[in-house]
């Protein structure tokens, strides 16, 4: 089992990583002194079906006795103060006694992590929490460091607070049960990685992305673990965004986001931050920041990961206007992240809107 630690003081936990190991997971949370009876597992349908009988079980076996399951529905649209409320509520019915605090394991992707943390942060002024995702994007970016939240209709995320997790368990076994599509999904952040903070592993990925979609042990332990890495570098760094270092780990968010609201959700997360790095990449060179050969470079690799090097039937005042909205806006300036080269990432202010504007429309067809 690979283990990386987030080392935030007394909020620290690990991440550990392994093949197969779900049915474990009570033994494991017993073992770090869990002593909580009561586990409560925020999962979804698909998943739940999947996985929540394996890990029901072996939390029983490991002592905890009272076990329960509430179900998320599937899709970003779930991610909502609604189902928030719904979630709370059935925490409360699944421990009406209000001097227990239960623990919440969140099984599923980044909504159901975001969702089931921001619960765990509210429910009786936060309970413990642990990570079990099972999407890519789940196990190298929002699982880890602690950011939970719901969207409203006017954007995504902006509701909700810095919560960190006991402990983030990567079974990356139930990657073999994802779509291929939300799998290219999740290699989009793993490319953002390599692209804004490891020149090494944007090499790596241009010589082996093909075994990571393949799902090859060693190199999907390689990658996970580094992402893994890199992301608690930053949360180490800047936990809570308060130091404009955490901030790049938003490369090709800005647009990307919306984008995905311009979309109504019918593109993947992935596939539009994909989109939106190729944009931010363009904004490098046309601010003569990096060179030609970097947008290049990415575009090759992002096809090749089966990701949209484009954004189909958008209109552009639709998504210049979800920009505008983007809340890593300042007191009315932009502000992108953008490439100096592979691996070098700066945050940018102010970037004129004619060039925010060529920029979203190399990438809208």
């Amino acid at each position: 089992m690979q283990t990386g630690h987030i080392p935030l003081g007394r909020r620290a936990y690990d991440v550990l990583v392994d093949f197969d190991c779900l049915p474990r997971l009570g033994s494991v949370l017993r073992e770090r002194a869990l002593a909580q009876d009561n586990v409560a597992v925020i999962t979804s349908p698909r998943i739940g079906g999947l996985y929540y009988e394996s890990v029901e079980a072996g939390l029983r076996e490991a002592g905890f006795r009272h076990v329960g399951r509430w179900d998320l529905p599937d899709g970003e649209e779930s991610k909502n103060l609604a189902r928030f409320s719904e979630a709370v509520e059935w925490l409360a019915r699944f421990t009406p006694d209000p001097a227990i605090r239960p623990a919440v394991v969140a099984l599923g992707g980044g909504v159901v992590g975001d969702l089931a943390g921001f619960a765990a942060a509210s429910f009786r002024r936060g309970i413990p929490y642990v990570q079990a995702p099972t999407t890519l994007l789940a196990a190298v970016d929002s699982s880890v460091g602690g950011k939970t939240a719901v969207n409203l209709p006017e954007g995504k995320n902006l509701v909700g607070a810095f919560y960190q997790p006991r402990l983030v368990y990567v079974d990356l076994s139930t990657l073999e049960t994802l779509e291929v599509r939300e799998l290219r999904s999740g290699c989009a952040e793993v490319i953002k990685y390599g692209a804004a903070l490891d020149a090494d592993l944007f090499r790596f990925l241009e010589q082996s992305i093909e075994d990571l979609l393949a799902l090859d042990r060693e190199a999907l332990t390689r990658v996970v673990t580094r992402c893994i890495e890199l992301k608690a570098d930053v949360v180490r760094r800047d936990e809570r965004e308060e130091k404009r270092v955490r901030v790049c780990l938003n490369f090709g968010h800005t647009l990307g986001h919306a984008i995905e609201k311009a979309s109504d959700r019918r593109l993947r997360h992935g596939e539009c931050v994909a989109v939106g790095m190729l944009a931010a990449a363009h904004i490098s060179v046309e601010l003569g920041l990096c060179s030609a050969q970097i947008p290049q470079r990415l575009e090759a690799l992002i096809r090749r990961a089966g990701l949209p090097a484009a954004a189909e039937g958008l209109d552009m005042a639709h998504v210049m206007e979800f920009v505008k909205h983007d809340k890593k806006f300042v007191t009315g300036a932009n502000r992108f992240v953008v490439l100096r080269g592979i691996g070098q990432w700066q945050e940018y202010e102010g970037v004129p809107e004619e060039l925010v504007r060529e920029a979203a429309g190399s990438v809208l067809v």
